[in-house]
């Protein structure tokens, strides 16, 4: 069986070239991640183009997301480079990106942070933490809670503050427009607060799905609105630890997983799941538990961010998050997740013929199920329900080919529209025989629509004897 996990990794200075590129793929990237917060433009369409050669090289569909920066807060820079503040030291924090001092530090987007006497200020991921005393102008008095050392552009948190500054920034505008003229597969962005946030993107750049990056206290609060309006969401554990206190992830990233694959939307768990293998050939036993957690929490995908991008096995790491997902795939707990709920009535054929395939191919125990999308909706639909059967999912658009490497126990497929449903499980018999795949004699589930090259037009489930005739019956209009 396939591995069904999907694995993302960032692309970065560790793997400059192209044949780095192309070890990652063949170890088992599905997703090339390029970081907008680092890097210029030339450097990420190098990567792009490396990435497009790569699969092209080795006939595997990968897919690249965009992350882009959003509004990060950050602290400006310092003499020296750093400074240290002690626990019960009053410093002020001033609305400046310039140079700091040891009693005023400098810190992006602090007008725009509605904070009150006795809030939060976490700085350097929650290592060095404050209290706010008063305002002062434009200015704020805070009170050192933790002590320790802070150094230039070092990132801030103001833990349950909604700050009244666009998650969209003239700098992701421009790498919009960029990674559109590039033709990335998939969008992640940062720092939403609201489903208004990815309304806002999807009129920048119409028809790429968007990634919710949920990692503060207030997108969290709003997931439900964000997932009515985002392709997915992505755990992003580093900043959202800041925000809720590192205790509380683990639950809040259960209960993120819950919901989004219950509303039919691409998960993903990202942050620190290899961190070690930064520097070290080996992961740590926490590490490979923390995979293997997510895996059958039921995230569709896995991210490696520096163990790819700056670390030194970034093929390792690879192959090392393949090996544990396939492992957790094997437990008996895999796959069982939440009720899938359907709240769009143009879907409700489409759902229904995804739960009627999955059900079947478990009940029978074929080992494949066969969708032809154009979308890539149907793919999806299915692959919530985590069948055991591998996905086949066909499709005549190629942006659809690669966005569907995302998708949890799909294996995208190419193939040129034909006017008929006979032809198209026919077309599909003979690929999956010839692949060796399928041999004559087996069965399988095939998902299609009446009439054929329509968007949201699953409507027909055929149980399928390779070799033989069996008639489909529609499940809807």
């Amino acid at each position: 069986m396939k591995r069904k996990t999907k694995i993302i990794a960032t692309l970065g200075p560790a793997v400059a070239s192209y044949e780095a590129v192309r070890d990652l793929v063949a170890a088992g990237m599905n997703v090339a991640r390029l970081n907008f917060s680092h890097g210029g433009h030339s450097t990420h369409e190098q990567f792009f183009t490396w990435v497009r050669r790569a699969g092209e090289e080795l006939e595997e569909p990968v897919a690249v997301l965009q992350d882009i920066q959003g509004p990060k807060l950050r602290v400006g820079t310092f003499p020296g480079g750093a400074i240290h503040v002690g626990a019960g030291e009053e410093v002020t924090l001033i609305p400046e990106h310039g140079e700091g001092s040891e009693t005023r530090i400098p810190v992006a987007y602090l007008a725009e942070a509605d904070l009150d006497e006795g809030d939060s200020v976490l700085m350097s991921d929650g290592l060095v933490g404050f209290e706010v005393l008063r305002r002062r102008g434009s200015d704020v008095v805070v009170r050192c809670t933790q002590g320790g050392e802070l150094s230039d552009h070092k990132g801030v948190a103001f833990p349950g503050t909604r700050l009244s500054v666009p998650a969209i920034t003239a700098k992701d505008e421009e790498d919009l427009a960029f990674g559109e003229s590039l033709g990335v597969d998939l969008i992640a962005a940062s720092f939403v607060s609201s489903g208004a946030d990815i309304r806002r993107i999807h009129r920048l750049v119409a028809g790429t799905p968007v990634i919710a990056k949920i990692e503060s206290a207030v997108g969290y609060a709003h997931l439900e609105e964000i997932l009515a309006e985002a392709h997915g969401c992505m755990v992003a554990r580093g900043d959202l630890g800041v925000e809720l206190s590192m205790e509380s992830v683990p639950s809040a990233q259960k209960d993120i997983l819950a919901r989004t694959n219950a509303k039919a939307r691409v998960s993903i768990t990202a942050t620190e799941m290899l961190e070690s293998m930064t520097h070290s050939p080996r992961p740590t036993r926490a590490e490979v538990t923390d995979v293997s957690t997510a895996v059958l929490d039921g995230t569709d995908a896995v991210m490696l961010s520096a163990e790819t991008a700056v670390g030194q096995y970034p093929v390792r790491a690879v192959q090392m998050m393949d090996r544990i997902c396939r492992e957790a795939e094997r437990s008996p707990d895999y796959g069982r997740g939440p009720e899938i709920h359907f709240l769009e009535d143009r879907a409700r054929f489409a759902s229904a013929t995804a739960q009627a395939c999955v059900d079947a191919a478990n009940n029978l125990g074929l080992e494949a199920i066969v969708a032809f999308t154009e979308s890539g909706s149907t793919a999806r639909l299915i692959s919530k329900y985590r069948p055991k059967a591998d996905i086949f999912a066909y499709t005549p658009h190629e942006r659809t080919y690669r966005r569907m490497a995302l998708y949890a126990g799909v294996t995208p497929l190419p193939f040129r529209p034909v006017d008929s449903t006979d032809l198209m499980i026919n077309y599909a018999e003979q690929n999956l025989v010839a692949s060796g795949i399928l041999q004559p004699g087996d069965g399988a589930v095939m998902a299609a629509g009446i009439p054929p090259n329509q968007s949201a037009s699953t409507n027909l489930m055929k149980l399928h004897t390779v070799g033989e005739t069996v008639i489909g019956i529609p499940s809807g209009d």
